[in-house]
């Protein structure tokens, strides 16, 4: 679900910080409602949030389609081992976290991602952690879960072209040695500017240099 950001609606000038405080509370609230109507409700207002970010109803059925077959799989699993009532529960609780983590993450840029991973771990310095290196890993970690789903689908494809599209194997192998082969030339992009996440003036923007398209949006 996490994709490229985008700069348009009034989401996208709210200063990232405040959209994650948001998102975490909203993390803790949703578990917080144990009715079923005040579930809906709060889904619902996830999707108005959503609205506000100008997201557009064709793009978040795409992106909520993989994420429907996830629900359809814990609501069949929750309501098996306890009960209906509290698999609804889960899904709707999965569905409202998942829209406005998508949300957040699709109005939120990744310098802007990046940076607020530093300034929250940068009290940690005092105890040998480089804010610098985890924020770079958990900003890549996050920007590089639509590549691998874009892989897949395109990988499944293929195969399903030439036949092979019910052998798992034949879709798995392929996906992880791209994978690699991008992790590849990412660190050789990293590497190439000297960049070796030591927390150094000069070299605070090399993962963002390191990882912009050519045209200068945002990394890709």
């Amino acid at each position: 679900m996490i994709g490229g950001s985008t700069k348009n609606g009034p989401l996208a000038r709210v200063p990232a910080g405040y959209k994650f405080a948001f998102l975490f509370a909203a993390g803790i609230g949703v578990y917080l409602l144990r009715d079923t109507g005040a579930q809906l409700a709060a889904l619902a207002a996830a999707l108005v949030i959503a609205g506000f970010a100008r997201v557009g109803a064709a793009r978040l059925l795409r992106a909520m389609s993989g994420l429907l077959i996830i629900a359809a799989v814990v609501f069949v699993t929750m309501a098996l081992a306890m009960s209906p009532s509290e698999a609804v529960t889960a899904t709707l609780r999965l569905l409202t976290l998942c829209v406005l983590a998508y949300t957040v993450t699709l109005t939120t840029g990744f310098s802007e991602t990046l940076d607020l991973f530093e300034r929250l771990l940068r009290p940690f310095r005092h105890v040998g952690l480089n804010p610098a290196q985890v924020s770079l890993a958990l900003s890549m970690t996050l920007r590089f879960i639509p590549e691998i789903r874009t892989k897949y689908f395109e990988i499944r494809e293929a195969q399903h072209a030439r036949g092979l599209g019910n052998s798992p194997m034949a879709v798995l192998v392929p996906l992880i040695v791209r994978t690699l082969e991008s992790a590849s030339e990412v660190a050789s992009a990293i590497d190439a500017r000297c960049y070796d996440s030591a927390e150094r003036g000069t070299e605070r923007d090399g993962p963002r240099r390191a990882l912009r398209a050519p045209n200068g949006s945002d990394p890709i």
